[in-house]
């Protein structure tokens, strides 16, 4: 069966994706949720992607490792921060 990776993922995948999230959140991994993932594998594994196999699209989320998306998700923040003004960090830096 092939997906149409341009509409809106099936329910059972979306599924699959939260289980992969709650994996994570029993290994001590809190931070990275559902939607970091789907965020994750839309920028990156099925970037450019217009359908895909069910088969292959579980396996991407089934191996997708907590390391990935955090790769992923650091360089996403390293991209944001760096379009900032320094004003916008003003509540990090000490008075």
């Amino acid at each position: 069966m092939e997906i149409n990776m341009k509409n809106n993922l099936p329910l059972d995948i979306l599924f699959l994706i939260r289980i992969k999230a709650n994996e994570f959140k029993n290994e001590g991994v809190h931070e990275i949720n559902s939607y970091d993932i789907k965020d994750y594998l839309y920028s990156i594994k099925w970037k450019d992607v217009e359908t895909k196999a069910m088969c292959d699209v579980i396996d991407d989320i089934m191996s997708l490792r907590f390391s990935e998306v955090f790769d992923y998700l650091k360089m996403k923040v390293i991209k944001e921060a760096s379009t900032m003004n320094i004003d916008d960090f003003s509540d990090l830096i000490a008075k």
